[in-house]
């Protein structure tokens, strides 16, 4: 088989012949001194250097053409995949260094040449991602060993020359308030290490969730009700249509063809049951979910609106999305309140795509088909509204000891508009009633079910897709994948004794 240089995409060797290749052994090491009074220097510290990997070549064909075409082929301002079919694994990160030099032949019938490609990382790094789980444990990744305390031992296999920063995915069986996880490389913990399992405290209930209920079976139809957002603010809207479960969540099934409101579709209605005390409605309330949008053709309309009251259907907040624009593609997520003064409280724009043009500043990074999570949150006076990773909060005084009793879910369209957006969904939803004061087993940090995702190489935790870096205790690090055979332990809190499942990813890296 012909040995083929692959750089961004393209085959440099469709259009060159390979003379040599140099990649040396490995990068070099850098090394700080400092000078010793009475001889020689004392060593300080190395690091690893940046490195180069010359390619010598030889041109067939027109020597101009194969010129300019090698020229724009690895003209990339940015480091990119540099493969070499000798390793098929592994790419290096790697961007041309300084001109590409031809030496023509007397004949004019070819050129000798050398590409120099600088890689700043001195490394290479595996092509596919590891993964090791609770279905592949035991085989050449590793083994997944959980004890009848509720810890684990990871054993990892890291076949790379370097160390690796994996993302490591732990689900709760059951549910946990601490979560530690210790190497050879440094010690990580999540949550509180003495968080009990149950006392006499205000705690949170999970009142309602999707998990149990997956088709939101619970929810009635509120058919001919009134919307209570758009009603709040003056607006008139005609919930005659009917939204159902479809593929993925509730979707609008059948549109409402009235006419004379300004926006027409269906509606549901949720009574949150009561909490453990028997008791109706949350001034202390948090919601979460799960929305999917996206616009097929430009001029797609639409809105979803998760909105909050009462029991007597007072507006109290609502979470929206809004696609009002009938020619382009924008679309902004709304939050809205209640109380004395109804109002929208904050429109954010954003591009209604699948969040696929990552150089669009407003590129759809919340509600596309791979992410979605979102949440809504009222500690007495103060609702907070979740937007890429931080909340958006009002305090509104009279609505203060208003209870949460009610939700409804509103999708549907614009009177005005004939286009429907061709991807609108509502696809989980759980809420909860913060501060019941009981004696109860303790919901904890951790519910059962959660997700936590920890991204060691860039310093980020998520749960259950939320921003949740505060959940690191002081002194924690993020920890890495040494070479070789490792040991990576997890512990929980010590009255939970159901492990966890576990899923460690990892890129191999290599000298």
């Amino acid at each position: 088989m012909a040995f083929t240089v692959k750089y961004d995409g393209n085959f440099l060797t469709d259009h060159m012949r390979i003379i040599d290749v140099h990649r040396n052994l490995g990068a070099g090491i850098v090394s700080t001194t400092e000078e010793n009074v009475f001889a020689g220097d004392d060593f300080v510290r190395s690091r690893r250097d940046k490195s180069t990997i010359e390619v010598e070549f030889r041109t067939f064909g027109n020597i101009a053409t194969a010129r300019r075409l090698l020229a724009q082929l690895t003209s990339s301002s940015i480091p990119t995949e540099l493969i070499f079919s000798d390793e098929p694994n592994l790419y290096y990160q790697a961007i041309r260094q300084g001109e590409i030099t031809l030496t023509e032949s007397k004949s004019k019938l070819f050129a000798n040449g050398t590409i120099i490609f600088l890689i700043p990382a001195g490394e290479a790094e595996s092509v596919d991602t590891k993964v090791l789980n609770e279905d592949n444990s035991g085989g050449e990744l590793g083994t997944i060993t959980h004890n009848a305390d509720g810890s684990t031992k990871v054993i990892i296999n890291n076949k790379g020359s370097l160390e690796t920063f994996p993302k490591i995915k732990v689900t709760n069986v059951h549910e946990n308030g601490y979560l530690g996880l210790v190497n050879e490389n440094g010690i990580l913990e999540l949550g509180k290490r003495d968080e009990a399992d149950g006392e006499t405290v205000p705690e949170s209930e999970v009142l309602y969730t999707t998990d149990s209920d997956l088709k939101f079976s619970d929810f009635v139809d509120a058919s001919g009700k009134v919307n209570p957002q758009i009603a709040s603010v003056g607006g008139t809207c005609d919930t005659t249509g009917k939204i159902g479960y479809l593929k993925d969540g509730l979707r609008l099934i059948t549109p409402s063809t009235a006419t004379g409101s300004t926006h027409r579709g269906g509606m549901l209605s949720l009574d949150i049951p009561p909490d453990s005390n028997g008791e109706k409605g949350s001034v202390n309330f948090y919601a979460w979910f799960n929305i999917f949008v996206h616009a097929l053709q430009n001029g797609q309309t639409g809105l979803l609106q998760i909105m909050f009251t009462d029991s007597n259907d007072n507006f109290v907040a609502g979470y929206g999305i809004v696609k009002s624009d009938k020619t382009g593609n924008t679309g902004a997520a709304k939050f809205w309140v209640g109380g004395d003064h109804p109002k929208e409280y904050k429109s954010i724009t954003f591009t209604t795509n699948d969040g696929e043009q990552t150089k669009d500043p407003n590129n759809n990074t919340m509600f596309n088909s791979k992410k979605g999570s979102a949440d809504f949150v009222k500690q007495g006076a103060s609702l907070g509204f979740y937007w890429k990773g931080s909340r958006q909060t009002i305090n509104v005084p009279e609505l203060e000891n208003v209870p949460i009793e009610r939700v409804y879910i509103f999708i549907g369209n614009f009177t005005n508009s004939n286009k429907f957006l061709g991807e609108l969904s509502l696809r989980r939803f759980w809420c909860r009633k913060d501060k019941v004061d009981v004696w109860h087993d303790l919901p904890n940090r951790y519910q059962a079910g959660s997700v936590m995702e920890l991204d060691m190489e860039n310093g980020k935790i998520t749960k259950d897709g939320i921003s949740s870096n505060n959940e690191l205790v002081t002194g924690s690090e993020f920890i890495s994948l040494p070479s070789g055979e490792t040991e990576l332990d997890i512990y929980q809190s010590s009255w939970n004794t159901t492990p966890p499942q576990i899923e460690i990813q990892w890129k191999e890296r290599y000298l």
